[in-house]
């Protein structure tokens, strides 16, 4: 009787555990449309300070800039997230 429980439960838990990665995955890809949405933004803005039409450039340079927008929004959020959790924890950093 106690191994009919453990399969019954280990289905469940498995179904469970599959659930908790489809969401994770879901969050992740969320988090990546913004990041993205967001770098876009930025670049428009740099192109436009600068004078460049988006339409001059070609798809490689287009991405190119846009993963260098993304990696400066991961950066910056890294960098809070370091100074947050210092604070929180009290450290003194200066």
């Amino acid at each position: 009787m106690s191994i009919y429980v453990f399969i019954i439960l280990s289905k469940k838990g498995a179904s469970m555990l599959g659930n908790i990665i489809n969401k994770v995955e879901e969050l992740k890809e969320k988090v990546n449309k913004v990041i993205r949405d967001k770098a876009l933004l930025r670049l428009k803005a740099r192109l436009a300070q600068n004078g460049i039409d988006i339409s001059e450039l070609t798809q490689y340079e287009l991405e190119v800039l846009l993963k260098d927008e993304e990696d400066k929004i991961w950066d910056d959020y890294k960098s809070k997230s370091i100074f947050g959790l210092a604070a929180l924890l009290g450290i003194s950093l200066w």
